[in-house]
């Protein structure tokens, strides 16, 4: 079913698909191309001819002194059908999704030992080709390879752990894990140690809610738990009313202070106050708690709440929201979702308007200090969730990272691929109206303003993206970095498994499409270390933000140089997309997208370094303020993608200085 055509936000797709945004490299202007498919060589006849398999390479004949000869083993590779035929491997054609045929590649290698192999072997059970995933089996065989110490693996086995799949789920381990993976023992390197502690919370939230329940069987038990709610609740509000008092007599001794010009008392007095607003506002929440409890004698449901601009970083203490600039007044936006109808927000105790899709605005003092925050959200039915948080100012700086200097950084050279779909030769997909010219815009804002060399596809066919993608096989280093954008229709098959439409697909033929699975597979095998994909709409098969390394954003020049040394030593495969499954518009009121939209103005405003995490956290923030007032829900994802290699690494992108080309 084709997404229904809105007058100026056409979705591009069908109602559940992942749209792929990927950035390529874009072909200098006025360069002219072979074709394509020339480009992959001879060998290449078809599009399932750039397809990854598992290939069992023959043996070499070995030479051991002058006596004696002998075959070596079969080595199992992952590569194209083409290069396995090219070096005369075994592989299964047509059922590449098979996990017996996959296995017998493996199988031997991995009893054998090899940690490269029973890693291969868990990704398979893992992935469940042609049949429901087996993680059980994946736990195991990832452990092998993990306890060799195959990085991937620990990876791997850090997702089954933080979802809770094939193994009890274990928060901590899995931040561990990923840990492990990447080499690195800085607590500050990842984001997860704030998703953990959430996490937990959340669990003991849980508890708590079942313990509830399991009292509500017993009407004795429920009856005392109320008078016992009931006298905590008179209590609170008696507590909440000297809070009062005191923060009125802490106003009127700040009115005196400033009356008489005494600047160090005046200081000292604004912290208090701002403590006890704090105070009061927990107080508040309590209350409205209680009064909830009492009310219904049991638990109620919590709303899920996301601080989206600033984003959050992990501490020592509570978890901070770091501006960049001097003190002063900034704006805080956030959302609220996950427990349907809000009644109110509240930001240190006053309430803010709720737009349409959960979004929500506060004006703040961001003191060098720190200011704390507490956010509320009630439902109609008294159910409360609260985000408690510090607001820091941190020096001067633009959009993005302090820029440190990168000349110690050995990053290899940029390439994009960038693919715009606009025109479908059949009749079974609408055109589309702003695909090629935010696929336009980006490649040219790629070159002039990051140096990528970039090619650039507009309505292109399967068989073309395909052989691009396969021509960076020859083209990248292993130290290189690839960014793929793809802008056009998609699908979203049963089971989950989402796909690229190319001009050429067909409604209803999924052959004639272009998987993510398949592109991850393809991304797997490229040599470059560092490989960002941008999806405007979903990319099915990714995991959690949780293995991808964050920087603390109060960091110094100096820290930061340190830091994305270390961030961009691993291998990274990663996703930035425009939402989840559900559709997504295709032509917004500037005339691009407004995921694309959002994208441009980021690239185009960034001065100095700009990492992929925070590359997503401005995203996210630019397109919330687009869409304050839409309808449409668009929630960016970003996410390693699964079984495509990622280790421990980030992207990074460094802005040249000038004035980019602007979005046409």
């Amino acid at each position: 079913m084709i997404r229904s055509d809105a007058p100026l936000s056409r979705p591009r797709g069908h109602a559940a698909l992942p749209l792929l945004a990927s950035a390529l490299l874009v072909l200098a202007a006025g360069a002219a191309a072979p074709p394509l498919a020339a480009q992959s060589g001879p060998s290449v006849r078809n599009a399932e001819d750039l397809m990854v398999v598992d290939c069992l390479l023959p043996g070499q004949i070995r030479q051991l002194g002058r006596q004696a000869t002998f075959m070596s083993a079969r080595r199992p590779i992952r590569t194209t059908q083409a290069d396995c035929q090219i070096r005369g491997g075994e592989y299964v054609a047509y059922d590449r999704a098979n996990y017996q045929t996959a296995l017998k590649v493996w199988l031997e290698a991995a009893m054998a030992g090899s940690a490269e192999a029973q890693n291969a072997v868990g990704e398979i059970y893992a992935k469940g080709l042609g049949t429901a995933p087996d993680y059980g089996m994946a736990f195991q065989w990832f452990r092998k390879a993990a306890d060799q110490g195959d990085r991937r693996a620990m990876i791997n086995l850090g997702w089954l752990y933080e979802e809770g799949l094939g193994v009890a789920r274990d928060p901590a381990m899995a931040v561990n894990l990923y840990r492990r993976g990447a080499g690195i023992e800085d607590e500050l390197l990842y984001a997860s140690v704030v998703q953990v502690e959430l996490q937990q919370r959340d669990e003991r939230i849980g508890a708590l809610e079942a313990d509830v329940a399991r009292e509500r069987a017993t009407s004795e038990a429920l009856r005392a738990e109320v008078a016992r709610l009931t006298t905590q609740l008179e209590e609170r509000r008696r507590a909440l009313s000297a809070a009062r008092s005191e923060l009125e007599a802490t106003r009127r001794k700040l009115e005196a202070a400033k009356q008489a010009d005494d600047v160090a008392l005046q200081r000292l007095l604004e912290n208090s106050l701002a403590d006890q607003e704090v105070q009061l506002a927990r107080q508040r929440n309590l209350i409205a708690s209680l009064e909830r409890r009492v009310g219904e004698g049991g638990a109620a449901l919590v709303a899920r709440l996301e601080l989206i601009d600033p984003p959050l970083v992990a501490m020592r203490g509570r978890p901070a929201a770091v501006v960049r600039g001097a003190p002063g007044e900034r704006t805080i936006t956030g959302r609220v979702a996950g427990a349907g109808d809000v009644r109110e927000v509240m930001v240190n105790g006053t309430a803010v308007p709720i737009g349409e899709s959960g979004l929500f605005q506060a004006r703040l003092q961001a003191a060098e200090a720190g200011t704390p925050v507490v956010v509320s959200a009630t439902r109609p039915d008294g159910g409360t969730a609260t985000l408690e948080f510090t607001l820091m100012a941190a020096g001067s700086g633009g959009t993005g990272m302090v820029a440190p200097a990168t000349a110690g950084l050995a990053l290899g050279k940029f390439h994009a691929i960038v693919i715009g779909n606009d025109r479908y030769g059949s009749s079974d997909y609408p055109d589309l109206r702003s695909a090629a010219r935010d696929a336009t815009a980006v490649a040219r804002v790629l070159e002039s303003r990051y140096g990528f060399q970039s090619r650039l596809l507009l309505n292109a066919t399967r068989l073309e993206i395909l052989s691009a993608i396969d021509a960076m096989r020859k083209t990248l280093g292993e130290n290189d970095n690839l960014l793929i954008y793809y802008a056009g229709h998609g699908e979203l098959a049963a089971g989950g498994e989402g796909y690229w439409v190319p001009s050429d697909g067909l409604s209803g033929r999924p052959e004639s499409w272009i998987s993510n699975r398949a592109i991850s597979e393809l991304l797997d095998t490229l040599p470059a270390k560092r490989v960002l994909v941008v999806a405007d709409s979903c990319y099915s098969g990714t995991m959690t933000r949780a293995s991808v390394p964050v920087a603390d954003a109060s960091i110094d020049a100096a820290g930061m140089a340190r830091w994305l040394k270390e961030a961009t030593a691993g291998r990274a495969r990663l996703a930035l997309t425009s939402g989840g499954v559900q559709p997504v518009p295709d032509v917004g009121p500037s005339g691009h997208s407004y995921f694309a939209k959002a994208f441009l103005n980021v690239l185009e405003d960034s001065r100095g370094v700009l990492e992929a995490t925070r590359l997503y956290q401005d995203v996210s923030a630019a397109l919330a303020l687009a869409t304050l007032d839409s309808p449409v829900v668009q929630e960016p994802q970003f996410a390693p993608i699964r079984f495509a290699g990622h280790q421990s690494g980030t992207f990074v992108l460094q802005a040249r200085g000038g004035t980019g080309a602007g979005a046409p």
